[in-house]
């Protein structure tokens, strides 16, 4: 079963128990809403996966049995799914089979595009890459290249096919994409490198024992040695061994008919050395029933060549006029085929029919850029009118705060006069109290007998004393009326400036790093600049936070910092990692802040402190 989904289901899980911590809860319900049809996905994916194994594996079958390819709808469906969920061995495999069905249906460039992607999908510096599938891949583009003419391409596939089979410890194959190299640079004329490689492929299956592929292998350099004079004696040792060696002579010492080139190159071996009558009888050996105009070229081409050297008119106007006919068919037909392959390794008739679906879905995507245009131009307008709204709502805030700030200093005013008149009271009310006692001392030195004015003066006193309570008690309660008002007023204001000051201080560089890149990143850590960026910006925006924690007592700069991302509701576990500090120093920290500034022996409270303050603090994200 395919899990991939249920990663995404725990997250599901994971974001609602982290939404009720920060007071935003998901409802269970919702989580099933999101995690049912997960879970429905991922046993959908199960049986898909397990489809496309089913398909994979019939596709190996099909062309490890050569049976054709007819469409590639089906491997194109495997290779995008392995694309997405396979390994890379499985990769190169769904698009080595996706190159072999094109390889069927005669689309040689589209085959040889995919054995390009298997070769892209492969990691060779792995311990499980499959060396064998790679190299049959580089085996099969040497192929199609060779069909294609295309021979300079033929030999570096050549190659690294070869290369990856010896990796794969499959020396047969490895030799023989060796000898095919060979093959190749005789096409281009170039027959001293292909003698040389042709040595190295002799020499490996000598090495490893496969001595029959050996003396198959020896007759291409035969092919070479007969047209260099110089190179008799060698050739008659290349002859010499197949003759001894060789186990595909029957009975009567003849060589099927797929093989009896070997005669060509024996009789012009004879024929170099001048021995005319056995040269005619291998010449004469190659011929077999039913054989094909080019396999008696060699033939026609041997014996005129004797019976120029017999100076035999008749035989040699006979087989010159043979040989030509039958290297002229040989040559037709040659050309036939090689057109043929050509033209059948281009299959255009299903790139037209993909140009028509192409040009359709390029009509299709047109209506789409309309309606995408449409769209962008509704989300302007939209976007418009709600930018013009905020400018309204903006304005209007600061119509009410302009406003507020007037009727603070009005009250303020009003309550500076009050404060003025309560002075005025009190001196008044000593000054008379003060005359009243001067009186009263006069009035006892004067007359020690006039005891009724003494109690009069002292009732009058207490009636003046009550009197002065009154109005006193009254002007406090005014006054601390006012002094409510103006502090609410101060806090509106703070308030207000806190607000107007957050959402351009929550845009600065360095918290939105903070908040988007580094706390998402365990990896990170804060530097000396950034986290003095940090405070420089609190500072500009929030200059009484930084104040109150500057004169605080037994506040260092770490405590600073760790101050400033708790009120940016940074994470405890996250402030471990963007300051490079224990866990423990980060509760020792908020427990000496929480006491410095609230008076609270605790960590905890530290947040909630912070939230409930009235001082204007940094806004929480």
């Amino acid at each position: 079963m395919n899990y991939n989904r249920l990663p995404l289901f725990l997250a599901l899980v994971s974001w609602q128990g982290f939404t009720r911590r920060s007071g935003f809860a998901i409802p269970a319900r919702r989580v099933l809403g999101f995690a049912i049809p997960l879970l429905l996905l991922t046993a959908c994916d199960a049986g898909r996966h397990e489809r496309m194994q089913q398909e994979l594996l019939r596709a190996r079958k099909m062309n490890k049995e050569y049976v054709d390819f007819t469409t590639d709808s089906v491997m194109k469906e495997v290779a995008d799914w392995y694309d997405r969920h396979g390994t890379p061995n499985e990769r190169m495999e769904a698009h080595y089979l996706l190159g072999c069905t094109y390889r069927d249906m005669g689309e040689a460039p589209r085959a040889v595009d995919c054995y390009l992607d298997a070769v892209a999908c492969a990691d060779t510096t792995a311990a499980d890459c499959d060396f064998s599938l790679l190299a049959r891949v580089y085996s099969q583009m040497a192929d199609l290249y060779h069909k294609q003419l295309l021979l300079s391409y033929e030999i570096e596939s050549d190659r690294r096919s070869s290369h990856y089979f010896f990796l794969a410890k499959d020396t047969v194959n490895a030799i023989f994409e060796i000898k095919m190299v060979a093959g190749a640079m005789i096409l281009l004329n170039k027959e001293d490198s292909a003698e040389i490689i042709l040595d190295k492929a002799i020499r490996l299956y000598r090495e490893y024992g496969y001595i029959q592929d050996e003396i198959r292998t020896s007759t291409m350099l035969m092919n070479l040695f007969i047209k260099k004079p110089e190179r008799v004696n060698e050739l008659k040792q290349l002859i010499d061994r197949y003759d001894s060696e060789s186990i595909y002579f029957d009975s009567l010492r003849l060589l099927p008919p797929s093989l009896r080139q070997y005669y060509y190159y024996k009789g012009n071996y004879f024929e170099s050395v001048g021995q005319l009558d056995s040269a005619e009888y291998y010449y004469r050996n190659i011929y077999c029933p039913k054989m094909e105009p080019i396999g008696k070229v060699p033939m026609y081409k041997g014996l005129l060549n004797v019976y120029k050297k017999r100076h035999v008119s008749d035989s040699i106007a006979k087989y010159a006029q043979l040989y030509c006919e039958v290297n002229d068919s040989s040559i037709t037909k040659k050309d036939q085929e090689i057109t043929a392959q050509i033209s059948a390794s281009y299959n255009y008739s299903r790139y037209q029919k993909k140009s028509a679906e192409d040009a359709k879905k390029a009509n299709i995507l047109q209506s789409y850029v309309i309606v995408l245009l449409v769209v962008i131009i509704i989300c302007i307008i939209l976007s418009a009118i709600l930018l013009h709204r905020h400018n309204l709502i903006k304005q209007e805030k600061r119509r009410i705060m302009e406003r507020t700030k007037a009727e603070m200093d009005s009250l303020t005013r009003e309550y500076e006069g009050k404060l003025s008149q309560l002075q005025q009271l009190e001196t008044s009310h000593k000054k008379r109290i003060e005359t009243i006692q001067k009186e009263l001392g006069n009035a006892r030195e004067k007359n020690k007998g006039l005891l009724s004015q003494n109690k009069d003066s002292q009732e009058i006193m207490a009636k003046l004393n009550t009197q002065f309570d009154e109005e006193r008690n009254s002007l406090l309660r005014e006054i601390n009326d006012y002094a409510s008002k103006v502090s609410e007023l101060e806090r509106q204001l703070k308030i207000s400036a806190y607000k107007k000051n957050s959402m351009p201080f929550l845009k600065t560089g360095i918290v939105v790093r903070i908040k988007e890149y580094y706390a998402k990143d365990p990896s990170k850590k804060l530097s000396e600049e950034e986290l003095k960026s940090l405070v420089e910006f609190t500072n500009d925006y929030f200059p009484d936070l930084i104040s109150d924690l500057n004169h605080a007592s037994g506040i260092s700069n770490l405590g600073i910092h760790v101050c400033l991302l708790v009120a940016l509701n940074i994470q405890p576990c996250d402030i471990i990692h963007l300051l490079d500090i224990s866990s423990a120093q980060v509760g020792n920290l908020k427990k000496d802040i929480n006491n410095a500034l609230f008076s609270e022996n605790t960590a905890k409270t530290l947040y909630k402190n912070r939230r409930s303050s009235i001082l204007p603090w940094m806004p929480t994200l």
